[in-house]
């Protein structure tokens, strides 16, 4: 294809933000009157849009179903990169905006042990790159203890693993991100080897690092196993501290599960293996919680950071 060729005279001066929205907004709504109704313009200017996509690539991008405009391949291909396209771009508008604003101050936040790392680590990463001239301290605790530490304004914010009944109306809770357990081992385990095949029976004779008994993932864990004749030894470990967990598992004597964003994180690396067992269903949610009357500025931005970073985890 040579050089000016429509599609790529497009793609390298006639191509508008507008042109990526548009389309977007149709692939999500589908119908002309509500791409027009969302970007409160009138339905002929939104026909213009895509008339001008079509007229400069010399393709189609939609056809038209009824009364509904269904996306092309190409018009398909358009969107999946336009979405990419667009969060990057809204991505850059938030930095920028809390460079801009010098957004300062001291955030004090709080975490069960169980909580994934990639989580609570990329909303640090987020909230530092968007206000350099703010600062962090973290501790872990049970989540009584940071609730109460909440409350006492030593915390502007707590993440655990259950939403929880309050009848403190100032105490704001929102789920950030939720995940399948999946069984795994070490590299060095005899179940770790890539290319080892394993079905249920293999884990009756493997010690095992477990939930907490009486916990929800325990509960599950078991009734799991014992679906398929499994009942763990007394020679296990209770723990609910991930990075004990993953210590223990590197040393190749046990299986555990662990949440996915944790296992694939120490798959990668080859230090375990995601054994190909069903995983559990999502057990808990990741819940950040936080005094609607005591959180400003700093602390805002970072419930925002957790978020972002809890729906980045999800598209992995």
């Amino acid at each position: 294809m040579q050089n000016d060729a429509p599609i790529d005279r497009f793609f390298r001066s006639g191509l508008k933000l507008a042109h990526l929205r548009i389309l977007v907004a149709l692939a999500d709504l589908g119908q002309v009157t509500r791409v027009a109704a969302a970007f409160h313009v009138t339905q002929p200017a939104v026909s213009r849009q895509i008339a001008e996509i079509e007229q400069a690539m010399a393709v189609s991008v939609v056809n038209r179903v009824g009364n509904a405009l269904e996306l092309t391949a190409i018009g398909t291909v358009i969107v999946a990169c336009g979405r990419e396209i667009l969060r990057h771009l809204e991505l850059a508008r938030r930095d920028v905006n809390a460079l801009a604003t010098g957004t300062g101050g001291h955030v004090r936040f709080g975490a069960v042990v169980t909580i994934p790392e990639p989580l609570t680590a990329n909303a640090v990463q987020l909230f530092l790159r968007r206000a350099p001239a703010a600062s962090l301290s973290f501790v872990e605790g049970t989540l009584d203890r940071l609730i109460k530490m909440l409350d006492e304004g030593e915390l502007d914010i707590a993440i655990g693993r259950n939403r929880i009944p309050t009848a403190q109306t100032q105490l704001r809770q929102e789920a950030l991100h939720s995940e399948p357990f999946v069984f795994v081992a070490s590299a060095h385990h005899p179940l770790g080897q890539v290319d080892q095949a394993v079905e249920w029976d293999d884990l009756r004779n493997c010690r095992w690092i477990t939930p907490l008994h009486g916990s929800p993932a325990y509960a599950t864990l078991i009734e799991t196993l014992s679906s398929h004749g499994i009942v763990p030894g007394a020679s296990n470990v209770e723990s609910s501290s991930l990075s004990l967990n993953v210590t223990l598992l590197t040393h190749g004597e046990f299986v555990a599960i662990l949440p996915l964003s944790t296992a694939r994180q120490h798959a990668m690396r080859g230090h375990m293996r995601i054994l190909p067992l069903a995983p559990l269903e999502p057990l808990t949610e990741v819940v950040a919680y936080w005094r609607a009357d005591a959180l400003q500025g700093a602390g805002q931005l970072f419930v925002e950071c957790l978020k972002e970073a809890g729906n980045e985890m999800r598209k992995d």
